[in-house]
């Protein structure tokens, strides 16, 4: 992962310099920016600079267990205590404990969320619980949150920071609009340009979110460096999910050549997808002896990056509901150099017609086309 964390104050633009150093340290803002715009770096540098002023009772809010790991992982480039990384339901859960308040889960997720974010509020209601709580919270992926999350979260603390792009928003899970500005005053830090993905890559993304209006483009905002190592999106059809696995392990024997040190992501809409890679894995005698294959569902590797991702299964996106479009955009972006996506059987119109923006146009149909399979 040596490109994944900034190593010098060079590699900042303005508008990222001034979200780490040229806020007041009582002031709350929010970030907003495009995958790969360096959201998660300026939590973690933000972090780094509250605790040189002995602001250190602070800590960074992520939704997942597989995204703490990686934020973890930032902590310790920067010089951060990992412990100061916390899940939502892991943060809830504690403060709940702290306060002696009784509760049980249904394994549910989203049965869970909910019930622990209605006691958190009502124990802040009863306890006249301060904003003094924690110095500050850092919360990456603000747009996962709901309402009552977010509100917690600004009443625990005088310092709120906020990360966020509406165009990853995956979970079910949605909040008032402009809810997050209010939270802290309009105070917004935009970030024009990213950095991650490649141009091919942000064309087939802006495709499938093609709504323009509602999702700004990535193309003209790239300053990923194209000429230095050409992007690539790929698609690979197979008669089975087997076939799709062999052909996805084939294609990481060559990437742990090439990309001996950095991290390369296998990613499925289901978790029993992702378990039957594990087992195949396991048993194909591929050499990974710094274990750079990271196998994870889409929702799992929200916040992650890789130099090359492998999206499997990807005729199952369907079943994924009305979150599809964006999981496979946030999946794609991912990604810094190359996409590979697999699938048997038919992939969705919609990432059919943006796999299509990659290719020269057809020729019209004849009529004999039209006939037998295509």
């Amino acid at each position: 992962m040596s490109t994944t964390f900034w190593v010098s104050k060079e590699q900042l633009d303005v508008e990222q310099g001034l979200a780490v150093e040229g806020i007041p340290e009582s002031a709350s803002f929010l970030l907003r920016g495009p995958a790969g715009s360096g959201k998660t770096n300026i939590l973690l540098l933000r972090a780094k600079w509250l605790a040189l002023k002995h602001l250190s009772d602070f800590r960074i809010i992520v939704f997942t267990g597989s995204l703490r790991k990686f934020v973890e992982a930032g902590c310790e480039h920067y010089g951060i205590d990992p412990a100061v990384v916390v899940t939502q339901m892991s943060f809830f859960k504690s403060l709940l404990q702290e306060y002696s308040v009784q509760f049980e889960l249904s394994n549910n997720f989203e049965i869970d969320r909910n019930m622990l974010a209605g006691k958190v509020m009502s124990l802040i209601d009863s306890k006249h619980i301060s904003s003094d709580y924690c110095a500050a919270l850092l919360v990456d992926e603000a747009q996962d949150y709901t309402d009552t999350e977010l509100l917690i979260f600004r009443r625990l603390t005088r310092r709120l920071v906020l990360a966020a792009d509406s165009r990853q928003s995956i979970y079910k899970a949605t909040h008032t609009p402009d809810l997050p500005e209010k939270l802290v005053d309009n105070n917004i830090v935009t970030l024009m340009y990213h950095y991650r993905s490649g141009l091919r890559l942000c064309k087939v993304a802006d495709a499938i979110l093609a709504d323009s209006a509602n999702f700004p483009r990535l193309q003209g905002e790239c300053r990923y460096a194209e000429a230095v190592r050409p992007s690539s999106v790929t698609r690979v059809s197979c008669a089975s999910f087997a076939e799709q696995l062999e052909s996805i392990i084939a294609n990481l024997r060559l990437q742990l050549d090439l990309y001996p040190d950095e991290r390369i992501g296998v990613l499925f809409p289901k978790r029993e997808q992702v378990s039957e890679f594990q087992n195949v894995l396991a048993t194909a005698g591929v050499s990974d002896p710094h274990e750079m294959i990271w196998a994870d569902t889409l929702h799992g590797a929200k916040g992650w990056e890789f130099r090359a991702v492998h999206l499997g299964g990807s005729e199952l996106l369907y079943r994924m509901g009305a979150t599809q479009k964006r999981l496979i955009y946030t999946g794609i972006l991912r990604g810094k150099t190359s996409a590979h996506i697999y699938y048997s059987g038919h992939l969705p119109g919609y990432l059919e017609a943006a796999l299509a923006v990659l290719e020269p146009p057809r020729a019209n149909p004849k009529l004999d086309d039209l006939f037998g399979a295509s």
